[in-house]
Order: structure tokens, then C-alpha cells, then sequence
């Protein structure tokens, strides 16, 4: 998900195999196919149902993540949910990514067990 509330954009992942050209041709004319250009990205992983208070706590603690690393946030940021509305909030996985330089040297914070 990306855009505002009046003016959102819903999009799907599809195979790297399925080309553009091959993609099954919507059929409402208000639905369009478009290739998005590869990139780097910086993601954060957060649980939690979807409201904008949970989407605007995860983008900036992504953003404090990236100023502190010196990264520069080349676009507006885009939202992934991946879990039916019947997931349980602690259980679900949703990312918010912003797009960075191709060159940046990103360092990632060692897990712990």
C-alpha cells in the first residue's frame, strides 16, 4: 500500500519470471499493471492490526534507523501486509520500506537470540 487515504495504490508481487507483457489483463478499467523499477530499499518488520498509528510509529523509527546510518530516503514509503484479517495483531507481519541509494553500505543490526 502506498499514496494517502483519498488517493491510495494497492499492489501485488508477482513472479520475477511473469513479465509485464504476460500479466492476465485486468478487468476492471479502474485497475492498471505496471512494472515498479528495482531498487534498494530499507525495510522495518512490525506487528499490529493496520491503523496509522501503528503505520506512523514503525515509518519513524525506520527513519531514525536511517538518519542515524546516514541513509538518504529517496521515496514516499510503502506498506506491506501479509496476513488475513482474521490473523490476531501480535501474530501479524506487515513492513514499511523506503527506497535509498543503490550504493549505500547498510549495516544490519546483529539478532539476538
Amino acid at each position: 500500500m502506498s499514496g494517502s487515504d483519498t488517493n491510495a495504490t494497492m499492489a501485488f508481487v508477482l513472479p520475477a519470471k511473469l513479465k509485464a507483457d504476460a500479466v492476465p489483463q485486468p478487468s476492471d478499467g479502474a485497475v492498471t499493471v505496471r512494472e515498479m523499477p528495482a531498487g534498494r530499499f530499507v525495510v522495518l518488520r512490525f506487528s499490529g492490526r493496520r491503523s496509522a498509528k501503528h503505520d506512523a510509529e514503525a515509518l519513524g523509527r525506520l527513519r531514525a534507523w536511517m538518519q542515524a546510518e546516514g541513509l538518504k530516503e529517496l521515496s514516499p514509503p510503502v506498506y506491506g501486509y501479509f496476513d488475513p484479517p482474521w490473523t490476531p495483531g501480535f501474530l501479524r507481519r506487515n513492513e514499511v520500506m523506503l527506497r535509498t541509494e543503490s550504493s549505500a553500505s547498510i549495516n544490519t543490526p546483529a539478532k539476538s537470540n
